[in-house]
């Protein structure tokens, strides 16, 4: 069955209704990121430890993390029973320092470093699939760490990570995070009409989920449907299930922004059909695309640097918050 993971983290939440999803069965994980830290953060839940930490003569990053660490512990110790159960569920994932993504000496330090602070089996540690993100990976996953590949736009990428994961060969467990919506939001801009809108996205993660099995991966390395939300429903994006339904395939992973997880009905989720995977033939969408004038390398390029950018961004502006 398909593996629903809540892509969201924050003090008081985790406290409630994180733990009720937990126990009613309607999540099996949790994803993090240093965009959903940045909010969390500004929540008032978080206010006196700050305080606290900023009295004692803490740097911003070292607020953090400590901060940080604690959400991830709370959380991992909720999941805790799911994954004692069977260590595919239970998961939590926390990212390295964005800013550290290309120096791989460094990234694997943090890496290390964060896995052994937090100090739990069902933590993975998030690592942005480029160049430097496939060493740092391997290196990680050696060490026996579970792995979170994160921002995967294309086949090549996830053949690189799970040439990654396979070449560690451990029992850690490692999930491709393939992003699915931001496609479309680059794409429909650039449509004259709504023929192709909302298609690309669905179309691209099945082609990859797809490539993905001929690989025959080991049980312990899965496919992460990610970047699931609907920003805005209207009649294209009718459901806030709309990225949900379609990817709903056996062992692996969709992680649902909290508003979508909310809306849609987890526990009815059935996997798509031959009929609605046809609907959506990736080389079609692409050719049609193409005869339109739209780069589909050039907006994969794009994607994947606009969320590197986007998790500086959002680390630097959480620090500052913090100073």
């Amino acid at each position: 069955m398909i593996s629903i993971w809540c892509d969201f983290i924050e003090r008081s939440f985790l406290q409630g209704e994180f733990k009720e999803l937990v126990a009613q069965g309607k999540i099996q994980g949790a994803t993090s990121n240093p965009s959903i830290f940045a909010q969390a953060l500004q929540s008032e839940s978080y206010r006196a430890s700050i305080e606290q930490l900023k009295h004692a003569g803490k740097k911003p990053k070292e607020i953090y993390e400590t901060l940080a660490i604690e959400d991830i512990k709370s959380a991992s110790e909720i999941l805790y029973p799911l994954y004692a159960e069977n260590p595919q569920n239970g998961l939590i994932s926390i990212e390295i320092d964005p800013f550290l993504s290309e120096d791989v000496r460094a990234s694997i330090d943090e890496g290390v470093r964060l896995w052994h602070e937090i100090n739990a089996k069902n933590v993975m540690i998030k690592v942005p699939a480029t160049q430097s993100g496939y060493t740092i990976m391997e290196h990680l996953m050696l060490r026996g760490i579970n792995v979170n590949a994160t921002l995967v736009f294309t086949k090549e990428q996830m053949r690189r990570v799970l040439q990654a994961f396979q070449k560690a060969n451990t029992n850690a467990q490692g999930v491709i995070s393939v992003f699915v919506s931001r496609f479309d939001r680059v794409i429909d801009l650039q449509l004259k009409d709504d023929t192709l809108r909302g298609k690309y996205g669905i179309a691209n993660a099945i082609a990859i989920y797809k490539d993905f099995l001929t690989y025959k991966p080991q049980p312990n390395h899965r496919i992460l449907f990610a970047s699931t939300g609907v920003k805005e429903q209207n009649a294209i994006y009718n459901d806030a299930g709309y990225y949900v339904y379609p990817l709903a395939f056996t062992h692996c992973v969709n992680t649902l922004p909290l508003q979508t997880l909310r809306a849609v009905q987890v526990d009815k989720l059935q996997t798509p059909s031959m009929q609605q995977i046809a609907s959506f033939d990736d080389l079609e969408i692409a050719a049609s695309l193409g005869d339109m004038d739209i780069n589909l390398i050039a907006i994969e390029e794009q994607l994947l640097q606009e969320g590197l950018t986007s998790f500086e961004q959002s680390f630097q502006a959480m620090l500052d918050t913090l100073a």
